[in-house]
């Protein structure tokens, strides 16, 4: 296995994942879709441009892609699997109300320079992802349904993620089931 979407909502820990799933396998790239999608000051790059950059990194052979919804119908096509992070409601609105004073005045790791984390800013985003939250799991839902030929985790809680984090850790050198 060596394609590999991590997606979710914001706040469903997706970077975090990805992150811990390439320190595990350091010969697979980990990409970022914001790192794509923003140039600085929270600013997106025009559609064209993030099509064209996204499309030439799902045709190399390995790949970590991780970000939210609206990179599966470009990518998912390509994928060998997909973890689909998918935490309480709770879960996410405590991450999205505590990462920008995790981060305050910083970039996070998976940004490109110049998009600041900021409280004020942050939590209008957060609140307008909290309220889209159905839109995106039904997407999420129905995408996922008409991949075939996929591995799908659906991960809704921390030991549903260790399993899969223990099944990607082996899945270098052997066959993996998914579904969880």
């Amino acid at each position: 296995m060596q394609r590999l979407i991590v997606t979710g909502a914001n706040g469903a820990g997706k970077s975090h994942i990805a992150r811990q799933l390439s320190d595990l396998r350091p010969e697979i790239s980990l990409i970022s879709f914001d790192a794509i999608k923003l140039t600085s000051g929270w600013k997106q790059r025009p559609r064209r441009e993030i099509d064209a950059e996204l499309s030439d990194i799902v045709a190399t052979d390995a790949w970590i892609l991780e970000g939210g919804p609206s990179l599966l119908h470009q990518a998912l096509p390509r994928a060998q699997a997909v973890i689909w992070l998918d935490p309480s409601e709770l879960v996410r609105a405590w991450r999205l109300i505590s990462r920008p004073w995790r981060n305050l005045g910083k970039t996070r790791p998976e940004l490109p320079p110049g998009n600041v984390d900021w409280p004020l800013q942050q939590y209008r985003f957060a609140f307008r992802s909290i309220k889209k939250r159905a839109k995106f799991r039904d997407y999420i839902a129905t995408t996922l349904e008409a991949a075939e030929d996929k591995v799908i985790w659906h991960c809704r809680s921390q030991r549903q993620i260790d399993d899969v984090v223990d099944r990607w850790r082996s899945a270098g050198t052997q066959s993996v089931s998914g579904n969880t």
